[in-house]
Order: C-alpha cells, then sequence, then structure tokens
C-alpha cells in the first residue's frame, strides 16, 4: 500500500507538467479562436459554411478541467475552502478584469462591442458567474462572451471541493451522482427551462470524464503504447469532426471524442513518445488569456481590418486571419504575462493564506 502511495504521489507531480496536455490546451484554445473567427469573416462578407465542431476545443477543456483538478488534489490533504480559494484566484481575476474592460467599452463607445449592449443584471450576474441571458444574441452568455463555460467551471469546482473529504472512488462517484442526477431527471422528465436547462446540460459530464483519466493515470493506467496513443486522437479528431457539427447531444457527439483526445494524449506521455515544442507549450500556458481575450482582439482585428483594407474575395480574407491570429496570439501572451502571472502569484502569496487561516480559526 505504501509503495502504490508513492507511486500515486510521484506519477501526480509528473502530472502537473505533463507536456501533452499543454499542447492539448493550447489547440483547444485555438480551435475555439477558429471557430470565431468565422464570425469575421461573416462581417467581412463571407457567406459560406464553416465548421462548427471547432467548438469541440470547449469539450477538451472541460475534460482537462476533470483531469488537472482530480491530479492536482490527489496527494495532498486539502480543505474545500482552500480548492475554492485557489480556483478562484486561477481563474476570477483576469475574468473580471476583462469583463470590467468590455463594460467600460459599453458605456464609452457602445458601438465597438458588436456582441452585447448594457443591461444591470446582465453584467451583475457575469461578475457572480451566474448565467443570464445575453439580450443581443438572446443566449445564456455573460458580458464577455466566452465565459459561458466558466459558469459550468464554477458548479463542477462548488461539487468537487464538497467531495473533497472522501477518498478516490467515492470522491469521483459522488460527483457523478451529483452532477449527473439533475440531467437524467431533466432527459427523463423533459421539465426545465432557463438556468435549469443550462445546468442539466449533459456536459458537465465531461468533468467526470477527465476525472477518471485522472484516476487511471494516477494508479498506473493508460499503458497502451504509442500506436493506441495516436490512434485515440486520430478516432477521437474524426469523431469530432463527424459528429461535432450534426446537432446531437454534446456528451457522445463532443465530449465523447474529447476523452479519446485527452486519453490518447495521456497514452503517449505513458509511452514518453511526445516531442517538446516549447512554441506550443508556451501558448497551452497562455491558452486561459487567450480563451478570454480572442473575442475582444478579433473583433478589434475586424473593425481595424474593414476601415483600412479591401475586404471582397477569399485571399483578402485570408490575409485577414492571418492578421487576426497574430495579433489575438500576441495579445494573449501579453495579457499571460503582464497580467495573469502577476495577478496570481501576488494573490496566491497575499489572499490565499489569508482566507485559509480564517477558515481554520472558525472551524
Amino acid at each position: 500500500m505504501g509503495a502504490h502511495r508513492a507511486r500515486e504521489r510521484q506519477d501526480a507531480h509528473a502530472a502537473l507538467s505533463l507536456h501533452s496536455i499543454q499542447y492539448l490546451r493550447a489547440v483547444a484554445a485555438l480551435m475555439v479562436v477558429m471557430l470565431h473567427l468565422g464570425l469575421q469573416w461573416q462581417r467581412l462578407g463571407y457567406a459560406g459554411p464553416w465548421p462548427g465542431w471547432l467548438a469541440g476545443g470547449v469539450d477538451i477543456f472541460f475534460v482537462i478541467s476533470g483531469l488537472i483538478m482530480w491530479i492536482t488534489t490527489a496527494d495532498r490533504p486539502m480543505t474545500a475552502t482552500d480548492f475554492y480559494a485557489r480556483r478562484l484566484i486561477r481563474i476570477a481575476p483576469l475574468y473580471w478584469l476583462l469583463t470590467a474592460a468590455t463594460v467600460a467599452i459599453m458605456l464609452v463607445a457602445p458601438h465597438a462591442i458588436q456582441s452585447s449592449h448594457f443591461d444591470v443584471w446582465h453584467v451583475v450576474a457575469s461578475f457572480l458567474f451566474l448565467p443570464s441571458i445575453n439580450t443581443v444574441t438572446g443566449q445564456i452568455e455573460p458580458v464577455l462572451i466566452p465565459g459561458w463555460t466558466l459558469n459550468y467551471e464554477m458548479l463542477f469546482y462548488v461539487v468537487f471541493g464538497l467531495s473533497l473529504r472522501w477518498r478516490a472512488p467515492w470522491r469521483l462517484a459522488s460527483c457523478a451522482l451529483l452532477l449527473g442526477a439533475p440531467i437524467v431527471w431533466h432527459a427523463w422528465t423533459g421539465q426545465g427551462h432557463g438556468v435549469w436547462l443550462f445546468y442539466t446540460s449533459d456536459a458537465m459530464l465531461e468533468f467526470v470524464l477527465g476525472m477518471m483519466l485522472g484516476w487511471m493515470y494516477l494508479r498506473g493506467g493508460l499503458r497502451w503504447g504509442r500506436l493506441a496513443g495516436w490512434g485515440l486522437i486520430v478516432c477521437g479528431v474524426i469523431a469530432l469532426a463527424y459528429f461535432g457539427g450534426l446537432g446531437y447531444a454534446r456528451l457522445p457527439s463532443m465530449g465523447v471524442p474529447a476523452f479519446a483526445i485527452v486519453a490518447g494524449a495521456l497514452t503517449l506521455e505513458r509511452a514518453r513518445a511526445v516531442p517538446r515544442w516549447r512554441a506550443l507549450h508556451a501558448l497551452g500556458d497562455a491558452s486561459y488569456s487567450l480563451y478570454l481575450s480572442h473575442p475582444i482582439v478579433l473583433s478589434a482585428s475586424e473593425q481595424l481590418w474593414r476601415h483600412g483594407v479591401v475586404q471582397n474575395g477569399t485571399l483578402a480574407r485570408l490575409a485577414f486571419s492571418v492578421f487576426a491570429l497574430t495579433l489575438t496570439i500576441a495579445a494573449a501572451w501579453i495579457c499571460y504575462r503582464g497580467l495573469e502571472q502577476p495577478l496570481t502569484r501576488f494573490l496566491n502569496r497575499r489572499l490565499r493564506p489569508l482566507i485559509v487561516s480564517r477558515s481554520v480559526a472558525s472551524s
């Protein structure tokens, strides 16, 4: 038993720097960027099809989130308060800053925001990670549109934090039950609307799939060899590209392929068959900044381009794509190094110990 625990701790520490997962974070963020690039093409006169399956980048993120939460808590005693403090410090500051910047633009230059208008409750709900209707798009999404996924993330964190008091099998089972029961109830009865309908999306179970992969990895599993690893990735990508654009339920059409892709990446890690790509790894580090900031930069790029460059024709739109993607990645890296990293370090050093010490004192 002691040797098994020691191996789990060793694997957990190694997993924190998994190159393949960093690469997938970069790829998933770029998929979402490419998806939203299609909207800018439409504004430049394009009326053709666009690969909607690129939205599967979000599902890859959800599976990775479940995986990382499992791995980072497996070998260290952690209270729910400490876990919540860590996650809030990691997720909220950059999101709040960019949301505040978007609201400021709404107030000062409303014509510059093409996807949302100022609404008091919508703004408040956005800061509180509560689902609310965007009055422009009619969808449940916050002021900073990519933040809709953070509403799911926060619910997952609440459930996962509550499960930390139990051992691994019970933790996995309790999260699956708490996240899955409302989904099953909604599917069975067909009842629910609005926020309840939002939270009963089967996408919530993608976090559980990631937890399962973390459990398997730390127990020494996924030793299937590089051929199986690449096979899982290729099959996952093909399934995502085929089923992801057909309008099926999210879990089978996008979640399961995302699970296969992440499982394939971990299998390659086990086989030590993952190359070292510094640029892609760095982009993985900045993937959260890229994910949150890209709609602002893409929109600004399109407005700059539309006022200064010929827009008609495929070549012009391809040139715009290079221009917009370059600006988007550069802005994300600046945001990561100039805001996300310093904020996270500062708050972890100053705020988290205060929260945890007060929690211990009151218990």
